[in-house]
C-alpha cells in the first residue's frame, strides 16, 4: 500500500502520486488529509480515473484545509465510508478496520495556523480541529496497531516548527497546541505501533516513548516536495511493527502479523489482498 501527504488538491501532483504508486505495484492509497480544499468536480474525476487506470482505490482522512460544509453533507455508506467517487473514499474520524490482524484507525483532524487570514466557510472551515465528543468516543473503542492522521500528537518535536510556528498569533498556537493534546490522548488509550501524518509538511521519523508503550511516528511532506518525500510504500504486513517497538520472536525474527493475502478489509481497501511482499521503500 502507498501512504501518502498532503496534496492541496493539486491534480498534477496527485495524478502524478497516483502513477508512482502504481508503478511500485501497491494496491491502495491511504491519504493523510489536506486532500481535496473545495472538492472540485474536476479534480476528484481526474483523480478517479488515474486510480482507474492503476487500478488503485484511495481513502484519505480530513485534514484541515477540506470544505466540511460540502464534505460532511455526502452520506455514510454501511461500510462506514463516504463515496466521493467510485475510488475515492473519506474515511471519518474513528473509522476502523483489519488487515488481517493488523488494527487501523483513522483520525483526521488539525488546526490552522493561519486562520486569521482565511474566510469561514470559504476557505476556513470550523470542523478542523478535533472535538472533546470525538476523542471520547475513539478512545473508548478500543486500541489498534496503526493510526493513519493528519495532525502529529504532542509530545513530538516536528522538524520546522518554530519557523512554522513564527508569528503566528497566541491564540491559534494555544489552539493548535490543544488539538495535538486532544489527540495525544487517543494515542495514549490506542497505543498504535505506527502511526502516520502529513500537515507539518516534514518527512522525517521520530519515536514517541510513553513508557509504558511505544509509537514510531512518520511523518510526510507536502505536494511542492519531491514524491519521495510525499509518499511511501509500505507492505501491509510490515504496517503494525518496528524495530523499535515490536519484540523480536525467539528465533530474531520480529513477530509478524497474520499475512495481508488472508484479509477481507473494508470494501474500498480489499484490493489489499493482492499486495506483493515488500518491505518500506520510498515511492
Amino acid at each position: 500500500m502507498a501512504v501518502a501527504g498532503d496534496w492541496h488538491a493539486d491534480t498534477d501532483y496527485a495524478v502524478g502520486a497516483i502513477a508512482r504508486a502504481g508503478a511500485r505495484a501497491a494496491d491502495v492509497i491511504v491519504q493523510l488529509g489536506d486532500f481535496g480544499y473545495t472538492f472540485r468536480p474536476a479534480y476528484l474525476d481526474s483523480l478517479d480515473a488515474a486510480l482507474a487506470e492503476e487500478g488503485l482505490v484511495l481513502g484519505f482522512v480530513d485534514g484541515n484545509h477540506e470544505d466540511f460544509d460540502w464534505l460532511l453533507q455526502q452520506p455514510i455508506a454501511d461500510d462506514g465510508l463516504r463515496y466521493l467517487r467510485e475510488r475515492i473514499v473519506h474515511l471519518p474520524r474513528g473509522l476502523r478496520w483489519q488487515w488481517g490482524q493488523l488494527r487501523c484507525l483513522a483520525v483526521g483532524g488539525a488546526c490552522s495556523l493561519d486562520k486569521i487570514l482565511r474566510t469561514p466557510h470559504t476557505s476556513w472551515w470550523s470542523q478542523e480541529a478535533l472535538s472533546a465528543d470525538e476523542v471520547g468516543a475513539i478512545t473508548a473503542a478500543g486500541g489498534a496497531e496503526v493510526m493513519f492522521c493528519h495532525d502529529c500528537p504532542a509530545g513530538i518535536a516536528v522538524p520546522g516548527s518554530a519557523r512554522r510556528e513564527a508569528g503566528v498569533p497566541p491564540d491559534e498556537l494555544r489552539a493548535t497546541a490543544e488539538n495535538r493534546d486532544r489527540l495525544r490522548m487517543i494515542v495514549d488509550a490506542v497505543r498504535p505501533i505506527r502511526l502516520w501524518h502529513g500537515h507539518f509538511h516534514q518527512r522525517y521519523q521520530s519515536l514517541l516513548d510513553a513508557g509504558d508503550y511505544r509509537t514510531v511516528i512518520d511523518g510526510l511532506g507536502r505536494n511542492s516536495d519531491p514524491i519521495d518525500n510525499n509518499m511511501v510504500v509500505v507492505d501491509v504486513a510490515a504496517l503494525g511493527r518496528h524495530v523499535a517497538v515490536t519484540p523480536a520472536s525467539g528465533d530474531g525474527r520480529v513477530n509478524p502479523f497474520a499475512d495481508a493475502d488472508a484479509v477481507t478489509p473494508t470494501r474500498p481497501l480489499n484490493r489489499v489482498r493482492g499486495s506483493r511482499r515488500r518491505g518500506e521503500t520510498p515511492a
